[in-house]
């Protein structure tokens, strides 16, 4: 019985672990922002959100990791999440590659870090946040600090819909960075809720069979 209750209770854990934690309609999803050489033609911010979501109102900020100050602000008003969820912002001097996936255009040629891009709602309210590199006190991300990436590698979620406010466990460093399409959007698709449901509910009956006949067994050879 003992055996049994453990291994509902740890499906029970596992299966929360992998549910898609965000509830807003909108995050921060990949960063790029040290480009070999000059960075302005090779920096780019994803969004991620509810398609259709239109985000007047809502805004970017830059945070300095030195003082805890905000070095730059980017209204996104005019700006329309996508069909397919991925709003990609460059700037002006985008190559020509990124350029042909941008959807928005502004200054998102941040610090290198280590500091903080926040976004926020049309009321000011800070929605989500990224923290690079670590600023002691100035940290403005969420839960601990992601890592700062190497020069031309992007921070990406791992999972667009995933978010449990902690960027160090949320978001891993991309050589090959994936503007406008997700983290290994051609190689691993994102399953989703009832997927997740489906394939813990065969781990569960599968451990649950396991202790079953271990058990039998077991007892056969008293």
């Amino acid at each position: 019985m003992k055996n049994r209750c453990f291994l509902f209770i740890s499906f029970i854990l596992s299966f929360q672990l992998f549910l898609p934690t965000s509830a807003t309609p909108v995050i921060i999803n990949e960063v790029l922002f040290d480009g070999p050489g000059s960075d302005a033609d090779d920096v780019f911010t994803e969004l991620y959100g509810t398609p259709g979501l239109v985000l007047d109102g809502w805004s970017l900020k830059g945070t300095n990791g030195e003082n805890g100050l905000i070095y730059r602000s980017i209204d996104l008003s005019g700006a329309t999440i996508p069909d397919n969820g991925y709003l990609l912002i460059t700037t002006a001097s985008a190559n020509l590659a990124l350029a042909m996936l941008t959807d928005f255009i502004a200054n998102v040629d941040w610090q290198n870090g280590p500091d903080s891009i926040q976004l926020l709602d049309p009321y000011g309210d800070i929605i989500d946040a990224l923290q690079y590199g670590d600023a002691g006190i100035y940290n403005r991300g969420e839960g601990l600090p992601a890592l700062l990436p190497g020069i031309g590698h992007s921070l990406s979620r791992i999972l667009p819909s995933l978010d449990t406010d902690n960027n160090l466990s949320d978001f891993i460093e991309l050589t090959l960075p994936t503007p406008g399409t997700g983290p290994l959007a051609n190689q691993v698709p994102e399953p989703n809720s009832m997927g997740i449901f489906l394939i813990g509910i065969a781990a569960f009956l599968s451990m649950y069979r396991g202790a079953y006949l271990r058990q039998n067994s077991s007892m056969l050879y008293r």
